[in-house]
Formats: structure tokens, sequence, C-alpha cells
């Protein structure tokens, strides 16, 4: 019988990807894998094969536990327009606390590695979608309920807040301020809350 692994893979994984979401792939060595995860390299290398199958294992971790969390949020809130503002927010309020500075692991790897690696680029886009399909869903319902008019496009819509979640990350890395984020947002809202002048994005 194979001796069994004395380690909690969530664990590993929750570390692994907090290293790659703060330095990058290429710039994370495996010592530092090695050092922020507690496993030694024979544990790492069986479990996983090699850094890019922990990075893979990693990514599928930070979808899993961090996006899907977010879109599970705009896809429960009863309105969708209130779901969308809210969403947004979350972002801001991640990106000035816990997240400064950080981005979004997903737009980071996809800057760094997707251009030259077809395999890793294609995991990164279908999350880019997954985004993009819950905008969408959201969207339409906010189109049923009459809270936006029935003539946006939905899908183009979905695709530039798409666009303007990864803006905000972006910024966050570059240390913007609350403020400057929030003028984003607004400026994205004004595409379907035209005709809802009562429900901007808070100050905080």
């Amino acid at each position: 019988m194979a001796r069994q692994k004395e380690f909690d893979r969530s664990d590993v994984l929750q570390k692994a990807m907090q290293a790659f979401w703060i330095r990058g792939y290429e710039a994370t060595s495996i010592q530092d894998l090695v050092k922020v995860t507690g496993i030694n390299r024979g544990s790492m290398y069986d479990t996983f094969g090699d850094k890019r199958g922990l990075f893979e294992a990693a990514i599928d971790f930070y979808i899993s536990n961090v996006s899907a969390k977010r879109l599970a949020k705009m896809q429960s809130t009863d309105s969708a327009l209130t779901a969308i503002r809210t969403y947004f927010e979350d972002l801001i309020t991640f990106s000035v606390g816990d997240g400064r500075k950080l981005g979004c692991l997903i737009t980071n790897s996809v800057v760094e590695l997707a251009p030259h690696d077809p395999v890793i680029g294609g995991i990164l886009r279908g999350s880019f979608a997954r985004v993009e399909d819950v905008f969408h869903q959201t969207l339409l319902r906010a189109q049923d309920d009459g809270e936006i008019p029935s003539e946006i496009d939905a899908r183009a819509t979905a695709r530039f807040m798409t666009a303007t979640a990864n803006g905000i990350r972006v910024f966050a890395r570059a240390d913007a301020d609350a403020e400057t984020m929030r003028d984003v947002v607004n400026s994205a809202m004004s595409v379907i809350e035209d005709r809802h002048p009562e429900l901007p994005i808070a100050a905080e």
C-alpha cells in the first residue's frame, strides 16, 4: 500500500496560489514553493509533477475558491442590477484592502504566460469566458425584471463588464486608490444605469 501523503492538499494549494499571485509564475522558484507550502520537493513532485503542475492546480484552486464565490454571489443576489454593482464594489474593497497591489491571479497570469503558453492560455481564457457568461446571464435577468433597458446588447455589455473588472484589477497592481477605481466603475455602470440615477455606486 502506498504511504499516505502527510499534508493537506487544500492548504498547500492555498499557499502556492498566494506565492504565484504575489510573485508571478517565473519569479516563483521551487524553493519558494517548498518554503511557503511546508512540503518537501519529493512530495511536491510526487503529487503535482513539477512546478507547472502545481501552478495549474493553484489556478484551478483560485478559480474554484476565489472567482467562483464572487460569481455565485452575483448569481444569487435578488436584484440583478444590485448584483452587478456589488460585484464591482467587492472588487474595489478587496483591491484597496487585502488584495492591495495583487491584482487578479488570472489577469496577471494571462499577461505573463498566455502569449507563449497556449495550454495555460486556454485555461485562463476559459476563466474569462465564465465571468463573461455570468455577467451575460445577470444582464438578461436584469432585462427580464425591467431593471435595465431591453435594447441593451447583453452579450456585448457582458464583455465590456468583464474587461472593466480586469481593468480594475490591473489598476490595483498599480496601487490605484478607491476613488480612481470607483470612477471606472461608475462610467461602466452608466451604460446600464442611465435610467436609474437613484442607484449610484456608494462612496466609502
